[in-house]
């Protein structure tokens, strides 16, 4: 059985708190920083070949053979190293380079020049003004780069998941968070859920369209709710809108009472929502008149800081 709830958000009464980060709308601006003045450049894996051999045939002499030929491989690796992130910084970041299937080409050329553990470390290093180069890649709208890029990583590490979140937060991107994969996973539910072949909360997110400024509408559906939720005593679902991360958590309180909770995720601004919860009853087959759904009202006196 699957639930569905609608969520409908009026954040217009947002809080700024003291040293908060910045807009996010002020982020896709800052790439101007280290595109300016950058040359045009076309990379290939035999250009890298050429600077390689051209750094061994110019090392001075050593009396020492051993130390030389180690001197000179490290640091033959850094310029290739350097070489292979400016090319990357331009993918995802030079306003002349147009984000076509032929981009495919000088990420493989920039992989090949190193390993793959390196060259997946190096994606997932927040080496460009801070950020990854998957982050730009998103923030950009770089998707074949993103997509090239993504075929050398089998596992995003905390600290990439972290900036992609960012990047989700900073499109208005839900469907690229879900994509990835990069919402709340709870430890005892998610082996629960594969097990039962249940796919992953479904949340959609509607903006616009004769909504506020402030406002949006989103509808959740969890399959097998009743049975995961009475198993685990715990479900929550995170989400992207209005350029912040919600949860919602449906869970067992201390006093043995079914609670709902909604709160912020990292990295969002603090929030007075004023929400309302529809919870639309599960409906039997050959049922002519639906169950009335449960609606539920939020206090909007209350200010949701996100770890608060």
């Amino acid at each position: 059985m699957a639930t569905k709830t609608d969520v409908v958000l009026d954040y217009s009464k947002s809080v700024a708190i003291a040293n908060a980060p910045p807009p996010y709308d002020s982020i896709s601006t800052s790439t101007s920083k280290f595109v300016r003045d950058r040359p045009s450049s076309i990379f290939s894996l035999l250009n890298i070949k050429q600077k390689i051999s051209k750094s061994f045939t110019h090392a001075p002499p050593s009396k020492d053979p051993i130390s030389t030929s180690v001197s000179s491989a490290d640091s033959v690796q850094c310029q290739n190293h350097a070489t292979v992130l400016s090319r990357i910084r331009d993918i995802v970041s030079a306003p002349d380079i147009i984000d076509t299937p032929s981009v495919t080409l000088t990420v493989d050329a920039c992989a090949a020049s190193l390993s793959i553990a390196e060259f997946s470390d190096l994606l997932q290093s927040p080496n460009i003004e801070g950020h990854t180069a998957l982050y730009w890649a998103i923030v950009n709208k770089r998707q074949e780069a993103f997509s090239a890029f993504a075929v050398f990583i089998t596992k995003f590490s905390p600290v990439c998941s972290s900036d992609l979140r960012l990047a989700c937060v900073a499109t208005h991107n839900q469907a690229l968070f879900a994509q990835l994969g990069l919402g709340y996973s709870d430890p005892k539910d998610e082996p629960l859920r594969r097990s039962l072949g249940c796919p992953p909360g479904d949340v959609r997110v509607h903006e616009g369209d004769g909504l506020g400024e402030n406002q949006f509408i989103a509808c959740i559906r969890i399959g097998m709710f009743r049975k995961r939720l009475h198993i685990t005593q715990d479900l929550g679902v995170e989400f992207v809108a209005g350029g912040r991360i919600w949860m919602l958590r449906f869970y067992m309180g201390p006093d043995g009472r079914w609670r709902i909770g909604l709160s912020l995720s990292q990295p969002s601004f603090p929030a007075r929502p004023d929400a309302k919860l529809l919870i639309e009853g599960h409906t039997k087959p050959g049922c002519t008149t639906p169950p009335q759904g449960l609606v539920m009202t939020y206090d909007k006196a209350k200010l949701l800081v996100p770890g608060g």
